[in-house]
């Protein structure tokens, strides 16, 4: 039986995507035997179709049909060979075609536009060539640069169509590179947004390495003359193009292309891409279409259908403003992008826009941002006016209620999309009262916890580790006041009543700068500290973060026994999205939850979080040993068998001192200690911690310091910095060693007992072991708890950050 093993990335984007086939969004097959393109029938209701991006109407176009049956009749079905040996007769007429609408540039095809991809990039590019991604360009694309990565070809990404950044890349590698790619697409697929062609034309001519990979697959047919797309419109094809689209769009078929000026490098493609050597051929019928569209776009009719469609582009996009609709991006393309913001508030809008009569689509992560949700409108002839009128003002008429319904205001919209949306706040939202006072909660929310009542913090999440109340009050001393901006953090307490006076939610929260690879692979972390060699800040956001940097364990209080639960969840959230735009924070992580918890999961990935998996942490509950002999003899046979072998039988090649109070006199040796562990560990990668911390650890009572020297060592050869929390945990929260002495005297294990034993001698309940090291720290007797965090980023997160998680896997 094929096991269905973990793989991070595909598990995060499957948990969302999922979410939308839980609310009948995605999924769907329709039941009509017959469809007239315009409508479509679901649940038995006869549906107006905004789903299809058939932007011509050409798809049922009895031209198309018979030219498909006549190629059936003639050829078959299908005809079995790899162009490598033979090819339909219809390819060479079909190519011919493509090629005169392509301006007499040389024109191929293949299955798909993705096979298309993957055929030409690898033979196009070579491993001393640099990619450049934009941000958004087509998944298809990006999946098909993956195969030039593994083969050594570097990839970079910038943010989307932002050619100063772009140019910056080209600058920074004058001679590194023989080639520099930038990738994208003629018409973005979600927002319907538009490459900046002139601009790429002008860095084409400037730049003699430079050249452009582009994907006008939403471009075809509507646009250009003949039909040749967006990209070609106003500019023929350059040189140092490389130009390929769908003719499963406006073109009415199925089917990619790729087009280039360069003759020789076509036949080497053609002869050498693996998608035309080794994969089908597009079929006989299929063919038949092509030619039978291409013969369209060569005619007169062409001009016709454009002029007809632009007609409702800008009928659509003056009634839209009309209507003063939250348009995302507008452009002269056929894709409309109304924001709605969390993916609840889009499944709300399908949900009712279905029941009067539309099926529409939405965009979620990750096609979009996670916090922006949208209706997604494709124009086409198959749609009346008066249909696109209807649908856009049943959108209107439902916006201020969705919103309502979901508890989203129309603030929380314009932060998603950082865009203020002043036309429709007047229209929809001028009455309603933003900041209106919650009538299920009184909020508490301070930045101290001097602030905070002691025992009621501590009796709520004193257990949890180290962030009981002295807990907080010495991460409030310790990160403050120091030079680097990274080791100062803005801290946030909330608590969160019914008006009942009974406590419903209790956290805290940080404000900090972090890197952006914190909890990718080991690899991508080394790859992108080699960059923070020149520039520290590299690959950095600000985040608003549950908990802390130094604090693990559940940080979050809630009593879900009350009614009233999730909305105090989701109250905390619009706390934190507040504090995120009054900071300038790019990211909102919500962490350390069980990773079991479905119930937790689907509220948070409806509120527009994604779900990464963190490290193992690992707890040990004392099951009130009296003494370490009594500890060990409770462990299983092979844990008692290697805990006596490696660590017990080994203490006395040890000085073992235990400091409640210490004077300062090692601490830059304990600090020096600390950083020899840093600088090889990357499988949480964060900023050094600032010596502060350390100094006001060894003058606090709460702190235990447990050092270790070799017997008659002068130096230290590892150390162990504990909290010890009000309700008796033992948190060992920084540890350093000499790797030297770990090699002949595993002092790393023998910390590790030591902390279990010191545990035992201050009769700790709960010993929070942290991350990593699962393996010893499973012998010692510990729980593996599998945790994960959520994370809510604006579009511009530090824009290799979407690539950097990608890579988690």
């Amino acid at each position: 039986m094929i096991s269905d093993r973990p793989n991070k990335f595909v598990d995060t984007v499957f948990e969302c995507c999922d979410t939308g086939v839980r609310n009948d969004v995605f999924h769907i097959t329709f039941e009509d035997e017959k469809i007239d393109g315009k409508s479509i029938t679901i649940d038995g209701r006869k549906l107006v179709n905004f789903g299809s991006c058939g932007y011509l109407g050409l798809e049922l176009d009895q031209r198309l049909i018979e030219g498909a049956i006549d190629a059936s009749r003639r050829y078959g079905v299908q005809y079995s060979s790899s162009r490598a040996y033979s090819s339909c007769p219809l390819y060479k007429e079909a190519e011919g075609l493509l090629s005169k609408i392509f301006d007499n540039n040389p024109a191929v095809l293949a299955a798909t536009t993705t096979l298309t991809h993957v055929g030409v990039l690898p033979i196009l590019l070579q491993e001393n060539d640099l990619i450049i991604l934009d941000q958004k360009v087509h998944g298809s694309v990006q999946m098909a640069c993956q195969l030039l990565k593994a083969r050594g070809t570097q990839l970079e990404m910038i943010r989307h169509n932002n050619m100063q950044m772009l140019e910056d890349k080209i600058n920074e590698n004058p001679n590194k590179y023989e080639q520099i790619w930038y990738m994208a697409d003629g018409i973005y697929s979600m927002f319907g947004d538009v490459a900046p062609i002139d601009d790429l034309i002008y860095l084409l001519d400037k730049y003699e390495n430079f050249y452009l990979y582009v994907d006008d697959a939403h471009g075809m047919s509507w646009a250009g003359k003949n039909g040749r797309g967006y990209v070609m419109q106003n500019h023929p094809l350059h040189p140092k193009m490389v130009l390929t689209t769908s003719l499963a769009k406006g073109f009415g078929v199925g089917g990619g292309v790729f087009v280039m000026s360069n003759e020789e490098m076509k036949r080497k493609i053609f002869t050498c891409g693996t998608s035309y050597t080794f994969s089908g051929p597009i079929q006989p019928p299929l063919l038949g279409a092509i030619i039978a569209s291409a013969k369209i776009h060569l005619s007169d009719e062409i001009d016709v259908l454009q002029n007809r469609l632009k007609e409702k582009i800008d009928y659509t996009r003056r009634l839209g403003q009309e209507l003063k609709l939250p348009e995302i991006n507008p452009s002269v393309s056929p894709i409309f992008y109304y924001a709605l913001g969390h993916p609840r508030v889009g499944y709300n809008m399908i949900k009712k826009l279905m029941n009067e009569g539309y099926y529409t689509n939405i965009g979620i992560f990750p096609t979009v941002p996670v916090n922006c949700t949208g209706l997604r409108i494709p124009v086409t002839l198959n749609q009346s006016n008066e249909d696109i009128k209807n649908v856009l003002q049943a959108f209107a008429h439902y916006l201020p209620k969705v919103l309502d319904e979901e508890n989203v205001n129309i603030e929380q919209l314009c932060r998603s999309f950082k865009n203020p949306f002043i036309e429709t706040k007047k229209q929809y939202f001028e009455q309603v009262v933003l900041q209106k006072e919650n009538s299920k909660f009184n909020i508490q929310h301070e930045e101290s916890i001097t602030k905070i009542d002691k025992s009621q913090w501590n009796a709520i999440l004193g257990n949890n580790g180290s962030f009981d109340w002295e807990g907080c009050k010495f991460i409030e001393d310790s990160f403050s006041g120091n030079a680097e901006v990274e080791n100062n953090f803005d801290m946030n307490y909330i608590l969160i009543k019914d008006r009942a006076d009974k406590l419903v939610l209790g956290t805290f929260f940080t404000v900090a700068v972090c890197k952006d690879d914190m909890v990718s692979t080991v690899a991508v972390s080394q790859a992108v500290e080699a960059k923070r060699k020149n520039d520290k800040y590299y690959l950095t956001s600000k985040v608003v973060s549950l908990g802390s940097l130094i604090t693990e364990g559940n940080h979050l209080f809630i009593d879900r026994t009350n009614e009233n639960w999730k909305s105090a969840l989701q109250e905390l959230i619009k706390i934190m999205s507040n504090v995120k735009q009054k900071t300038g924070a790019s990211v909102i992580q919500l962490r350390d939850f069980d990773t079991d918890d479905n119930e937790i999961k689907e509220l948070l990935i409806n509120e527009g979080f994604i779900r990464f998996d963190l490290p193992d942490a690992h707890v040990v509950s004392n099951d009130n040993w009296s003494s370490p002999d009594e500890y060990v003899d409770s462990l299983s046979k092979k844990s008692r068998y290697h805990v006596r072998k490696n660590m017990v039988k080994n203490e006395d090649v040890f000085d073992v001192e235990i400091e409640n109070v210490s004077n300062l006199e090692e601490i830059d040796d304990i600090y020096n200690l600390y950083l020899n562990i840093k600088r090889e560990s990357f499988k949480i990668n964060t900023f050094d911690l600032p010596k502060k911390i350390f100094e006001n650890a060894l003058l606090n009572q709460n702190w235990e310091l447990i050092k270790l020297r070799l017997k008659n060592e002068k130096n230290l050869c590892c150390f162990v910095l504990c909290y010890k929390s009000v309700n008796m945990n033992y948190c060992p929260i920084v540890i350093g060693i000499d790797y030297s002495v770990n090699e002949t005297h595993s002092c790393y294990r023998q910390a590790l007992y030591q902390i279990m034993k010191q545990s035992i001698v201050n009769k700790c309940r709960l010993v929070y072991f942290g991350m990593d090291a699962s393996i010893e720290k499973q012998k010692l007797g510990a729980e593996v708890l599998k945790k994960s965090l959520f994370l809510q980023a604006d579009d511009n997160y530090s824009l290799e950050a979407t690539s950097i998680l990608a890579q988690k896997n």
